[in-house]
């Protein structure tokens, strides 16, 4: 069978799961790479098409990548002879690999780093009756090295990790292609309300992450206000071993800035188990939460920051406003404020180098540490 890259990732990183049409896996993968297109990327790309007969359709696409990029990498079952282009090499595959059963794409480079990795299931696809795929889309670091790393050892290479990284041209990246699939959502019916609603979430939170950093929490709770009609919307970062602090109470929300007992509230829960938490109703309890006291709904997702963790939970007044799907959403938001978080206070650490000083305040909020 060999190295299999969806069953590396499928059980780790369930929450960034979607079972997807062939048009929806051809809206992502075209726009991973239009980005190394229009902006001339300069790197090696691997593409999984599972067989070479696959890939003629594409055939115009992956001249220009060809062109520009150090080298294309294409895997597949040898099923036909594919045509000979400049930049391309095709890697054959055994039909019983694992490889042969995956549509995959990998680009990882200091300023742009995105995988689609997704393994064919049994079944069609209801709206367009063709093959379906289980796939996994991300831009997480901790994701993308590990793709790269499997690759490189598909490769028989040496793995050679990636530094640093631009964390400001990466977001302008992902708010580029965010903007261009909302744009394209019409034509493409397979795309649930609910994946496009995703899709502008992370649109309004790409656009506002150029700012500082409190009002991008800020405005990013506003955000998840109107796009989950929630009444309260809490932003909150572990302290120390045994509270956190509330930094953001939006709408019905109370407490900015007090410190919480971790064992208190939805926040605490979420810190503690570093996992997302959902409350169907609170009311039959008799308890409620601090921060969002007139919710008998509640959802809160993890910000996974190495350095200090942190929550975004949400409140409604009425029971059972929240499903699994809603779970999920607010999950990838969590990742992609932690993906934020990451970029600010680089640029805070940066600032501590240049100045040679050994403190420096991380962007506007002093709770936010850089050690």
């Amino acid at each position: 069978m060999g190295i299999s890259l969806f069953l590396s990732l499928k059980n780790q990183y369930e929450s960034l799961r979607r079972v997807n049409s062939v048009p929806v896996m051809n809206l992502i993968s075209h726009q991973i790479e239009d980005q190394i297109i229009n902006h001339q990327i300069t790197t090696d790309f691997f593409a999984g098409f599972q067989r070479f007969s696959h890939f003629p359709e594409q055939l115009r696409r992956y001249s220009r990548l060809g062109a520009i990029c150090r080298r294309v990498y294409v895997f597949g079952v040898p099923d036909c002879q594919p045509a000979t282009i400049a930049g391309l090499e095709f890697i054959e595959l055994a039909p019983a690999s694992s490889l042969a059963q995956e549509w995959f794409l990998l680009v990882n480079t200091p300023t742009f780093w995105a995988t689609l990795v997704a393994r064919e299931v049994d079944g069609y696809d209801p709206s367009t009756k063709g093959r379906r795929f289980d796939a996994v889309w991300s831009y997480d670091v901790e994701v993308i090295e590990r793709v790269a790393l499997l690759v490189s050892q598909v490769m028989e290479k040496p793995y050679e990790p990636i530094r640093e990284r631009d964390y400001v041209q990466q977001n302008c990246h992902i708010s580029e292609i965010n903007s261009n699939m909302v744009n394209q959502i019409e034509t493409v019916n397979a795309l649930s309300q609910r994946r496009w609603s995703q899709l502008q979430t992370l649109r309004a939170l790409s656009a506002i992450s150029a700012q500082r950093l409190m009002p991008f929490l800020e405005e990013a709770a506003n955000v998840l206000l109107e796009v989950f009609g929630a009444t309260g919307v809490v932003i909150a970062f572990q302290a120390d071993s045994d509270s956190y602090k509330v930094v953001v109470a939006s709408g019905e929300a109370m407490g900015k800035g007090w410190g919480v007992h971790l064992a208190d509230g939805i926040c605490g829960k979420s810190i503690r188990e570093g996992r997302p938490i959902r409350y169907q109703d609170i009311s039959h309890h008799q308890r409620f939460d601090s921060q969002l006291p007139s919710a008998q709904s509640l959802m809160a997702a993890p910000i996974h920051h190495h350095k200090q963790p942190g929550v975004v939970a949400l409140g409604h007044p009425k029971p059972n406003t929240w499903d699994e799907e809603d779970m999920d959403m607010l999950e990838t938001v969590g990742r992609f404020m932690a993906i934020g978080l990451k970029q600010f206070l680089k640029q805070a650490q940066s600032k501590l180098k240049s100045r040679d000083q050994q403190k420096v305040k991380a962007c506007d909020y002093p709770g936010l540490t850089t050690k």
